[in-house]
């Protein structure tokens, strides 16, 4: 099995933008893959397991926003000092990523869906096997 290629590079890329904080990829079960530097590990788990089950319960809630099957695809959850985007990326995981409150939404969430769309592949996490014990 290959290791996974480190995409810190390419999170560190996406934060380098006016307001931007951090990024972390994250697989769909909530476990932190890839962060953007000056992320502590306390950080890249706590953000990871909450952008999980928040993408979750989106997830669960597209029937009401469409009457026939539709993919999730963001979130954007806004603080009195700041966002948090979550966005689907490859096949298994999602992209999480934090501005400040000056942070041009629109430029940077496109910018998210750039970032996903070239390294589609690169982001996917796979399924995680069971430990043969």
């Amino acid at each position: 099995m290959n290791p996974r290629p480190d995409m810190s590079w390419l999170l560190d890329n996406l934060v380098d933008y006016p307001h931007a904080r951090h990024a972390v990829v994250l697989s769909s079960d909530g476990l932190g893959q890839h962060s953007s530097k000056n992320v502590t590990d306390d950080q890249r788990e706590r953000i990871s397991a909450a952008a999980a089950g928040i993408a979750a319960l989106a997830k669960g809630a597209a029937p009401f926003a469409s009457d026939t099957p539709t993919s999730y695809q963001m979130t954007m959850i806004t603080y009195g000092d700041g966002y948090i985007f979550i966005i689907a990326a490859g096949e298994g995981s999602t992209l999480v990523a934090s501005g400040g409150s000056d942070i041009d939404i629109n430029a940077f969430s496109d910018r998210m869906t750039q970032v996903v769309v070239r390294m589609r592949n690169e982001l996917a996490v796979g399924a995680r096997q069971a430990e043969q014990g």
